[in-house]
C-alpha cells in the first residue's frame, strides 16, 4: 500500500486523499480543485432510487464506490476492481467516511461471461488508469486476478443497477450479457479504444436488450442505459 500523507479535499461530500503516489500530477489537481469525475457524481444522485443494489465495475480509487454507498437509497454497493494495488486505498476512502461495513464488498478481479480460467494476468501500470489486461509498456509488475463469470454473478448478486468504468473492456463484456434483472447501466464508454464500429454494436447490444438510451442523464462518453419497462 503506498504511503499517504494526511492531506484530505472533500469532493462531494465524500472525504479523499488526493496526494496519493499512484496518481497523476493532472489527476491530484481535478481531485484538489473538485474536477475529478464531476459528471458521474452528480448523475447518480438523480439517477440512484430507492432499495438500490448496485454492481460497479472498476472502482478505481473508490470515489464513486464512496458516493454511491453513501447515498441513503442504496442497499449495498458491490465493487470489482483488477488492481490489487488500489484495493487498500478504496477500503480507506470507505473506511474515512464512516461507510459502514455491511453497505459495501470490495472484489479484487474482474468478470467475463463464461470465463475460461477462474484467474487471468493483470499488467500493473505505474499510472493505475493504465493498467490492462493485456501486456503493456510501462508495466512494472503481473500479477494474478480471479475472473468471476458475469452472468453467475448478476443471478447471484441481483443488482438493479451496474455502474461501469472498464477502460474499453465494455463492448466484449456486454455483448454477451443477460443483464437478469437489471434496470440500468451507468457506464462509460470507451470510442478510442471501440471505434466507431465497436460503439455502434455496444449500442446495438444495449437495444437487443430493451435498453434504451437515456438523453437525461447521459452526456459524452458516459451515458446511462435504461431498460424500458423501469
Amino acid at each position: 500500500m503506498p504511503q499517504l500523507s494526511n492531506e484530505f479535499v472533500s469532493h462531494f461530500g465524500v472525504k479523499l486523499r488526493y496526494d496519493s503516489p499512484v496518481y497523476s500530477d493532472f489527476m491530484k489537481e481535478r481531485i484538489r480543485t473538485g474536477a475529478y469525475e464531476v459528471q458521474e457524481a452528480t448523475e447518480l444522485e438523480r439517477i440512484i432510487q430507492e432499495g438500490e443494489t448496485v454492481l460497479e465495475l472498476g472502482a478505481g480509487i473508490g470515489f464513486v464506490t464512496c458516493v454511491i454507498a453513501k447515498n441513503a437509497l442504496v442497499k449495498k454497493v458491490i465493487s470489482y476492481e483488477a488492481n490489487p494495488d488500489l484495493i487498500p486505498i478504496i477500503i480507506e476512502t470507505l473506511e474515512n467516511n464512516d461507510i459502514e461495513a455491511s453497505k459495501y464488498e470490495i472484489r479484487n478481479g474482474v468478470v467475463a461471461v463464461k470465463p475460461r480460467t477462474s484467474q487471468v494476468d493483470f499488467y500493473v501500470h505505474e499510472h493505475f488508469w493504465a493498467s490492462s489486461l493485456a501486456p503493456i509498456q510501462g508495466c512494472k509488475k503481473m500479477v494474478k486476478i480471479n475472473v468471476d463469470d458475469f452472468n453467475r454473478v448478476l443471478v447471484d448478486l441481483k443488482p438493479s443497477m451496474i455502474v461501469c468504468d472498464i477502460e474499453g473492456g465494455e463492448l466484449e463484456l456486454f455483448k454477451k450479457a443477460t443483464l437478469t434483472g437489471v434496470k440500468k447501466v451507468y457506464i462509460e464508454t470507451h470510442q478510442r479504444q471501440l471505434g466507431r464500429r465497436g460503439m455502434k454494436s455496444l449500442f446495438e447490444r444495449f437495444h437487443e436488450l430493451d435498453f434504451h438510451y437515456d438523453q437525461h442523464h447521459s452526456k459524452a462518453g458516459v451515458v446511462l442505459f435504461s431498460h424500458i419497462d423501469r
